[in-house]
């Protein structure tokens, strides 16, 4: 077979495209990784603004995974969905039996297409999930093949606006004319591969840290408890930083090689200077208070919604898992630390089954975003020519060998360009070295 399953997340900083397969023991292999930026806002917050900008980069990632998986050809995809517009409301529907009955496959369904026909014709419903069942009184978590007269159903429908749906559809659907072989929530997708069940039954948070937007999953019971989109991200950030009279590129370069989340405190005015048409002096007490600042309001709502869960961050013992490119911010995790102090934090990584070829081996939990929709897709989304010469699949990486997690690196760890920039940051580095021990001595 030389089918595969293909993947679009549309991210608000790039767009990427994932080619993948499941392998004879159906564990998914990924093939091919290609990505395009979105940095120019095509798209904000999970909405498309940009039809025609984001066709153009999505038909020229379709180009680079066709190549990579040549002869294979690409006829359908399935699309991650999420953003502010994707919501998680709580819903019951009940059912009664005229004596005691056990309960079918058939009886779930008709009380999960209820919940659906409950709630607003003004929505986009994305998905119904879960959250137990009550049954003459006592819970179960699942009510197949239990008996009863009696069946409460608990859910979280999945919604979004219409609009949401309405331009990806114009983007791949009108303009690339390819079918859409299913929508994907982001959220609970890159929960599935990446929190085991232990951690979802003993309690955690998953926190998903982008450009635009920050998404908060709690977890408990094995059951999702709450799902919740804030309107704030890296992003952020990087506006704030250039009130600083820089340019975005120089303010987004500064974040992740000097910026801070938390731990630079100066006393003694310390500049640091980029040179260019006009000589700009940033204060480096005041670049750290403003991304400090901002880490720290973002990291405010996000304990504002595990407090909205209903559980002590105590009861969620197995913590908090962090992903997504924002968390790459010097000092994140230990902001983190520091202000939930009842809970371990920790970055997620893609479960240890999710295979890779060679090369996409070492990048891979770069994209656990686009990865998590390939891995909820189930059929094939590429044909091969009848008449094309048929070449075998790249194989993955040997399971025996130790896995490869990636975690942001610290400055140390990051190659040196040798420009301005660098020199610049590398003073900088300096500086608060010499501070550190200072402090110490």
């Amino acid at each position: 077979m030389n089918e595969y399953i293909v993947a679009i997340e549309l991210g608000s900083s790039k767009i990427v495209g994932v080619a993948g397969y499941r392998d004879e023991n159906g564990k998914l292999v990924v093939a091919a990784i290609e990505s395009m930026s979105a940095s120019n806002i095509i798209i904000k917050r999970g909405f498309v603004q940009n039809v025609d900008d984001v066709y153009a980069q999505i038909h020229k990632i379709k180009m680079m995974l066709e190549n990579r998986i040549a002869p294979a050809k690409i006829t359908k995809v399935y699309v991650g969905v999420g953003g502010v517009s994707v919501t998680a409301e709580d819903k019951v529907t009940k059912r009664s039996f005229h004596e005691d009955s056990i309960i079918k496959q058939a009886h779930v369904q008709i009380l999960k297409e209820e919940c659906r026909s409950k709630l607003p014709t003004n929505v986009d419903v994305l998905d119904i999930v879960s959250t137990g069942y009550i049954i003459d009184g006592r819970s179960e978590r699942n009510a197949i093949g239990a008996t009863g007269t009696t069946i409460e159903a608990h859910y979280k429908a999945i919604t979004a606006k219409p609009l949401l749906r309405k331009n990806i559809d114009r983007c791949i659907i009108e303009r690339s004319k390819l079918p859409i072989a299913g929508y994907i929530t982001s959220a609970l997708a890159t929960a599935d591969v990446v929190l085991s069940k232990e951690e979802r039954t003993l309690g955690c948070v998953l926190v998903d840290f982008g450009a635009d937007t920050t998404t908060v999953s709690v977890y408990k019971n094995d059951t999702l408890v709450l799902l919740e989109t804030l309107p704030m991200g890296g992003r952020n950030i990087t506006r704030d930083i250039m009130s600083l009279k820089l340019l975005s590129t120089e303010a987004e370069q500064l974040k992740k090689s000097s910026g801070m989340a938390i731990g630079y405190k100066s006393e003694n005015n310390e500049k640091l200077k980029f040179e260019g048409d006009n000589m700009v002096a940033i204060d480096l007490a005041k670049l750290s208070s403003v991304v400090e600042a901002r880490s720290e309001e973002i990291v405010a709502n996000v304990e504002a919604q595990i407090k909205r869960s209903g559980y002590e961050r105590k009861e969620l013992t197995a913590g908090m898992i962090v992903v997504g490119g924002a968390a790459q911010l010097n000092g994140w995790i230990k902001l983190l630390e520091e202000r939930l102090v009842d809970m371990k934090v920790r970055f997620g990584s893609l479960h240890k089954d999710i295979l890779a070829v060679e090369k996409e081996r070492p990048r891979i939990n770069d994209f656990i975003q686009a990865v998590a929709i390939l891995n909820a897709g189930k059929e094939d989304c590429t044909k091969t020519p009848v008449n094309s010469t048929v070449v075998e699949r790249p194989a993955p990486e040997p399971e025996e060998e130790e896995e490869i997690i990636i975690t942001p690196a610290t400055k140390e760890e990051k190659p040196k360009r040798r420009n301005i920039f660098s020199t610049l940051f590398d003073k900088f580095g300096k500086i608060i070295e010499e501070g550190e021990q200072d402090d110490e001595n």
